[in-house]
């Protein structure tokens, strides 16, 4: 008789606790998005393009967390399927700025109808209250990393190495936060945060 499989203790891997979920809505937005032949980074150019409107390749790729080559194949890509175009920048003329082309709205917001209640699957175990404070702290996190990272491409800005003081942890508890795990894909958190408010 085989003896039962013991309960597995929960880690408190914080980058493995991400990558998981990470992993779960990835695949729930690939469910949803392929068909509409959208993957989930393409979606995430053209929500953020409606969210903030016009922005250079550089700015998409900071927003996003997606290596700056990466971004032009990206780009490129949904320049083929007419869904964003590149218009020179009227203040730097050596600059495009990506702009959603009609096209590229209807796509927008076809991909947003096939999300609906991806969320509400991704989180089912939390209450309504758990939910907006999880929206929150990856937020918080998103935003910090965006900056770290914004400032590493600007010379002259001092890189930030130390993180926040609101981030220690209670006396006693670790985070372990730098334990090597496979990376979450670039441009999950803001994903995410798209994909959590509702």
């Amino acid at each position: 008789m085989r003896n039962p499989v013991p309960a597995r203790q929960q880690t408190g891997r914080v980058g493995q606790l991400l990558f998981v979920a990470q992993h779960a809505a990835q695949a729930l937005a690939i469910e949803r998005l392929e068909p509409l032949g959208l993957s989930p980074r393409a979606w995430g150019v053209l929500s953020t393009l409606t969210e903030s409107g016009p922005l250079t390749q550089i700015e998409l790729a900071t927003t996003m967390s997606i290596d700056r080559t990466a971004m032009v194949y990206l780009i490129d890509e949904l320049e083929a399927q007419t869904l964003v175009e590149r218009v020179r920048s009227p203040q730097d003329r050596r600059a495009f700025l990506i702009h959603l082309t009609p096209g590229g709205r209807r796509a927008q917001r076809k991909a947003a109808t096939a999300l609906a209640g991806a969320a509400d699957t991704l989180l089912t175990p939390l209450d309504a209250a758990e939910r907006r404070h999880l929206v929150d702290l990856l937020a918080k996190v998103a935003a910090y990393w965006q900056q770290v990272s914004a400032s590493q491409q600007n010379p002259g800005t001092s890189q930030i190495r130390s993180a926040p003081p609101s981030s220690k942890a209670p006396r006693g508890q670790r985070t372990a936060v730098s334990t090597p795990t496979p990376s979450v894909s670039a441009g999950a958190v803001p994903a995410a945060k798209r994909l959590t408010r509702r």
